[in-house]
């Protein structure tokens, strides 16, 4: 019986043997199209033996520090291996993601949302503060590089936007910015209480009282050491952007002093914004090359609690021409003459401008403008 059964078997066709192979042979494509799953996907915590993004997940995710900064009990820190990270260090912080969040991950991590970050999608938010600069532009598809000085709202954008900080699209620096190539001479930085937009290597800046005019007061902010880094060493750790935003309380002479180095030709941003409250603001700018300005103003978009710059670049309204740009000595011409005048609501530039050395803000208001520019014919 054991002959006649064998050789049954021989006389079966070829196609009822496919059929019989054809289970061993769907296991197997399974088993290894689980393993490149794997292999794409990043592991969601340290622990997981298995990706479950159905479920709120925990992620460790990256900040930058100065690399001499020692990791505080909050962090958990290493120093990077990347070479572009030489002044840096790379600590973790552990992020708690939302259903959202994890909804939005799961498109992330197929490629269908977070971007190839390149020169021409990437910008600068040199004065990150609460975020709401950036969380525009990365929503809009935009890669970020955002520093800020303040530990505290670090922690803050940290839990805010941990999902862009996992997928690579936001990367974040703790670094304060030096008005000046000479960073020995910039480790005192002062915390408002009131107001952190207003925190400052400049005591005229960071110490002023919560209440208009707000004149300066001791009582008003804290100092605190820190460990700062120049614009140009900021520039060379990650490279050229698209869009540079300085907002960085009086700290921007070190950033135009660095861009006008011939050292900076290639990090050179096509856009640039800069809080300006002094004349020299413009030339400095012209000398580096740009051409083209508009004045902004951002009393107009501040919520009472919070400010946004607003639109850069073609899509910026300056006070006065709208989105059209204007030369160097047009823009010269008008902000000198905000600066000399008093605040006028029927002015579409109005002055009553609160200056980063002023000890206090004239006529108890509280105007202030951006300047943005970029190259062109004008």
């Amino acid at each position: 019986m054991a002959g006649y059964t064998f050789q049954y078997a021989l006389h079966f066709s070829g196609r009822a043997c496919l059929l019989l192979l054809l289970p061993v042979i769907v296991g197997g494509l399974r088993s290894r199209g689980s393993r490149i799953l794997q292999r794409r996907s990043p592991a969601v915590a340290s622990d997981s033996k298995r990706l479950n993004f159905d479920h709120h997940f925990t992620k460790k995710l990256p900040v930058l520090f100065s690399a001499d900064r020692k990791p505080s009990s909050n962090w958990e820190g290493h120093v990077s291996n990347h070479s572009t990270r030489d002044l840096l260090t790379e600590q973790h912080s552990v992020g708690n993601f939302t259903d959202d969040e994890t909804a939005g991950l799961n498109q992330s991590i197929l490629g269908v949302k977070s971007p190839m970050c390149s020169r021409n999608n990437t910008i600068f938010d040199f004065g990150f503060y609460d975020g709401a600069d950036s969380n525009v532009s990365l929503h809009g598809g935009f890669c970020v590089i955002g520093i800020e000085a303040d530990p505290y709202l670090v922690k803050r954008a940290v839990d805010g936007f941990s999902g862009f900080l996992y997928t690579g699209q936001l990367q974040l620096a703790n670094v304060a910015v030096s008005p000046s190539g000479n960073t020995s001479a910039w480790t005192q930085f002062y915390i408002n209480k009131c107001m952190r937009e207003w925190n400052s290597f400049y005591y005229t800046t960071a110490c002023r009282s919560c209440t208009p005019p707000h004149l300066l007061s001791q009582d008003a902010c804290t100092a605190v050491p820190v460990k700062s880094m120049t614009c140009l060493n900021l520039l060379r750790q990650f490279g050229a952007a698209e869009y540079l935003k300085l907002d960085i309380e009086g700290a921007e002479s070190g950033c135009f002093a660095a861009l006008a180095s011939p050292n900076a030709t290639a990090f050179l941003p096509k856009y640039l914004s800069a809080e300006i409250t002094q004349l020299n603001y413009l030339d400095a700018l012209y000398q580096i090359g740009y051409r083209s300005f508009k004045l902004v103003r951002q009393d107009l978009l501040h919520s009472g609690t919070s400010s946004r710059s607003g639109p850069w670049g073609n899509h910026a309204l300056d006070c006065r021409s709208g989105t059209a740009w204007r030369t160097h000595a047009e823009a010269h011409h008008e902000f000198q003459s905000i600066l000399a005048k008093p605040f006028d609501q029927h002015d579409p530039c109005p002055g009553g401008i609160c200056g980063i050395h002023d000890a206090g803000c004239k006529d108890g208001a509280y105007i202030w403008y951006d300047v943005h520019v970029t190259w062109g014919p004008t």
